[in-house]
Parts: C-alpha cells; sequence; structure tokens
C-alpha cells in the first residue's frame, strides 16, 4: 500500500527524504509526517521546515519558469495543460495585480489550476519578492493544518485501536475519505471563486 511505503520510507531516512517528497505532493506528505510527528519519529520543527521549503521552491521554480522562459514557445508548447492562462493572460495580469492576495490563495487550493497560475504569476512579470509574500503566508497556514490533521489522525487511531479490531484499516479508509472529499470540496470551491474573480475583472474592463 502508498500509505505503507511512505511511513516506512519516512521512518528510515527521515528529513533526506521528506524534501524530496514534499516537492512531489506536501500537502498528502505533510498529513503521514503530521502521523509520525504523534509516532515520535519526526520532530515537529525540523519537519515542518522542510515542508514549507520543499512547497515553495518547488513554486519559486514555477514563477521562473513564466518569468524567465520564452513566453511564446512555453505557451505553444504546454498550450493544453495552459489553454486558461494562455487564452486569458491580460485577465491573469489583472487578477495578479489587482486580487493578489486571493488568486494565491485559491488558486494554490485549486487543483489542476496551482501550477498554471504559479507559472502566470511569472509571465506577467509580477517581481519574486511580492509572489514570495503571497504565496510563504498561505503554504504556512497550508501545511500547519495538514501535519495537525496527521497528528490527532496519530492519536485518533491509537484510541480506537483498543476497541476496534484492525483499527488500522478501518481509520486509513475513513480519513482517506474524508480527506479526498475535502480536498475536491475545497478544489471546486476555488475554481468557483477564481471563475467569480475572473467575471468582476471583465466586467471592470468593459
Amino acid at each position: 500500500m502508498i500509505s505503507n511505503t511512505l511511513i516506512h520510507l519516512l521512518i528510515t531516512y527521515k528529513y533526506a527524504i521528506l524534501f524530496p517528497l514534499a516537492c512531489f505532493e506536501g500537502p498528502i506528505i505533510s498529513l503521514f509526517v503530521g502521523f509520525m510527528v504523534f509516532m515520535g519519529y519526526i520532530n515537529f520543527l525540523p519537519a515542518y521546515i522542510v515542508l514549507l521549503f520543499g512547497d515553495i521552491i518547488p513554486d519559486s521554480v514555477y514563477y521562473f519558469i513564466g518569468r524567465y522562459g520564452n513566453k511564446t514557445n512555453l505557451l505553444a508548447k504546454y498550450g493544453s495543460k495552459f489553454e486558461f492562462v494562455s487564452k486569458n493572460i491580460k485577465l491573469i495580469e489583472y487578477l495578479w495585480r489587482d486580487h493578489g492576495k486571493k488568486t494565491m490563495f485559491f488558486s494554490k487550493l485549486a487543483y489542476g489550476l496551482s501550477t498554471p497560475f504559479l507559472v502566470s504569476a511569472g509571465l506577467v512579470n509580477m517581481s519574486w519578492r511580492r509572489f514570495i509574500s503571497y504565496a510563504l503566508p498561505v503554504t504556512i497556514l497550508q501545511y500547519a493544518v495538514f501535519m495537525t490533521a496527521g497528528y490527532f489522525l496519530g492519536s485518533s487511531y491509537f484510541v480506537a485501536a483498543k476497541y476496534i479490531q484492525d483499527a488500522g484499516i478501518i481509520i486509513a479508509v475513513l480519513i482517506l475519505t474524508a480527506f479526498v472529499f475535502l480536498y475536491k470540496y475545497f478544489s471546486r470551491y476555488a475554481k468557483k471563486k477564481i471563475t467569480e474573480m475572473e467575471i468582476e475583472e471583465e466586467t471592470k474592463s468593459e
């Protein structure tokens, strides 16, 4: 199982494996890290710092790709993945300029839109300092929430294990189901908010 593999990697390699895992899928990894903190295998503060860097560095890479890459070639090469950005570059510029904090918050929550929006921040020539000032608070909050959830997952596991046979399987299924549901809900909500912001900006420009 994926969960068993992740836990084994974290127990064996700890912080050395945590950074590349965070770069790949930080929010989900942080859930497992919170569980490992409760178990006593990992210390909270260094793990939290590594997770933050594992999110901010890839975000910055996406930003610099948009800022310093060839915009024409970039949009042509990844047109299918960045179709929304390529067709609405002026609108995206307005969103970053007039609603930068909200755009960052919702784009990082909106699954499937995060990467193109992070790249678009560079495409519209937003300064890196401003980009980080928007991204860092969202990242700090996001990982604090996920790690806390993972920590209480560990606590719930041991409480339930006293009363329920095969509690690990049951809790894992319930948590995974709830996590997927909430993740999809917030993703849809974030996309809805971005759409509303688009409509608002289009109305202003008319």
